[in-house]
């Protein structure tokens, strides 16, 4: 006969077990994404991570097997968290201007955000050396393009978004966006008063006021 207590028990343990898992993992993570935006991805090493994140080496190669693993993960939580962060609660304008306005501040405060130059960081350290971490960024790339393209869609709404051109200018808008973040490394300027916002502005605001 089972033992119902026992096996509540042991439920409980394994839950525990669970939870802790998770949040070794997180501290992991946070920790390599802190490294990776403030120092760069040559000083993102898997010892300087397990050093910042306080763990053991076992800990963490437990989680993560590899340096490769480890940073795109990394980028992809910093991403996550973020951007949910960034939106979370806000109040959405109803006048549709007004939500065109605010959609693209929004997306524009998001690829200025600490895991967009964290994955910068890794796009370098892929493109000069590390063939393998070009291989397992390519798979969070296409998701962290994915969360962007989500976010850009639920701030625009179905209003936008029903337009034919929609899709064509969130793309040009998303790519722009991060290049003229690139921009700032050399030329830093206000971002709040950046030209270009009024430039996305109008692109949505044509492509509302055009038939299709």
């Amino acid at each position: 006969m089972v033992d119902s207590a026992e096996v509540w028990r042991m439920s409980l343990v394994e839950r525990r077990q669970q939870d802790r898992a998770a949040q070794t993992r997180d501290t992991i993570l946070d920790a390599a994404a802190k490294v990776l935006f403030e120092e760069g991805y040559s000083a993102a090493t898997t010892l300087h991570i397990q050093q910042v994140a306080g763990v053991t080496r076992g800990r963490l190669l437990h989680h993560f097997p590899s340096r490769e693993m480890l940073l795109t993960a990394a980028v992809h939580h910093l991403a996550e968290v973020r951007i949910a962060e960034l939106t979370a609660g806000v109040t959405i304008p109803d006048d549709l201007s007004d939500r065109i306005r605010f959609a693209v501040e929004a997306m524009w405060n998001i690829t200025g955000q600490s895991c967009f130059w964290a994955s910068m960081e890794l796009w370098m350290g892929a493109r000069t050396a590390n063939p393998e971490l070009r291989e397992a960024l390519s798979g969070v790339e296409h998701r962290m393009l994915g969360i962007l393209r989500d976010r850009a869609d639920e701030l625009f709404g179905a209003e936008v978004t029903a337009r034919p051109d929609y899709v064509r200018t969130r793309e040009v808008m998303i790519t722009s966006m991060r290049g003229a973040r690139l921009a700032y490394t050399f030329h830093p300027r206000d971002p709040e008063t950046d030209p270009s916002l009024g430039y996305w502005e109008a692109m949505f605001a044509e492509i509302v006021g055009s038939r299709g």
